[in-house]
């Protein structure tokens, strides 16, 4: 009889012993689920605080300033042209006269006409594009107008295409480069003495 006692308490040790593993593997399946729970929030993508950039928004936005930084250059007005002119990196042009790489600053643009001006200068065809994480822009167009000369010819014919490269630099939109080329048949800027 004591053999069969010692097999029926072994028996009810292992049956105690299956129950509480059972409540631990139970456990262990809510400890697991609520890990992946917690994964799933910290990895998913928080669409309802990401700002979706409107491209077209994007687009008329370059359009504009690009407008803005060349009225200001051809008029001369470093103040303005200046802010959107990277102070790390500066800014270089080809301009349409064939003449060599200019970094653009106070100086270039202070005295980029003298002896000339534009009578009329106005910008069209504007086509922008993008690079895939929307912080760098290339515009192209072209730029009609008149070049009036102080001591000579008025209203001469100025037709060039030009490009420009723009660069969201901390938030805000700064020219890298520009090279401008006379269009077929026409004539760009002035030769520099």
């Amino acid at each position: 009889m004591a053999e069969k006692f010692k097999e029926i308490l072994s028996i009810v040790r292992l049956s105690s012993q299956l129950v509480l593993l059972v409540d631990l593997l139970n456990e262990v399946e809510k400890l697991i689920f609520l890990l992946s729970v917690l994964v799933s929030f910290s990895c998913s993508n928080n669409a309802e605080n990401t700002q979706a950039v409107d491209s077209n928004q994007l687009v008329t936005e370059i359009i504009s300033i690009s407008n803005d930084y060349q009225q200001a250059y051809i008029t001369r007005d470093w103040e303005t042209a200046s802010k959107w002119v990277s102070a790390d990196l500066g800014t270089t042009i080809y301009n349409s006269n064939g003449s060599a790489l200019t970094v653009q600053n106070e100086e270039e643009v202070l005295n980029s006409a003298i002896g000339w001006d534009f009578g009329t200068f106005e910008m069209s065809n504007q086509q922008v594009f993008m690079s895939s994480d929307m912080a760098t822009a290339v515009i192209t167009f072209d730029a009609d107008g008149s070049i009036n000369f102080e001591e000579g010819e008025q209203n001469v014919p100025y037709a060039t295409r030009a490009s420009q490269t723009w660069v969201n630099e901390n938030g805000e939109w700064k020219v890298m480069h520009s090279h401008w080329s006379p269009r077929t048949n026409s004539q760009g800027i002035p030769q520099q003495n």
